[in-house]
């Protein structure tokens, strides 16, 4: 009767540890189209690394960025 108490625990706990990283999963891909299919855990996609600068940069920037396109002139094209 102890082993299959300690069973019962030991499989319940699986299932809840699957369903939570199951859980976590689909917040972190957001149920995306794009994403289906995309391990997080295996995918380099969601794993950069920066520079504290750039860190300083995006975590301090209060301003919103504009929505006008970004225009590039047929000089500045050519130069590349």
């Amino acid at each position: 009767m102890l082993v299959n108490l300690a069973l019962l625990i030991h499989l319940s706990e699986k299932a809840s540890g699957w369903w939570k990283e199951r859980r976590r999963l689909d917040r972190l891909v957001n149920d995306h189209p794009e994403m289906k299919g995309i391990h997080p855990d295996e995918e380099s996609l969601f794993v950069f690394e920066s520079d504290d600068s750039l860190k300083a940069l995006v975590l301090s920037n209060d301003e919103p960025g504009s929505s006008e396109p970004f225009y590039v002139s047929d000089e500045d094209f050519d130069q590349d």
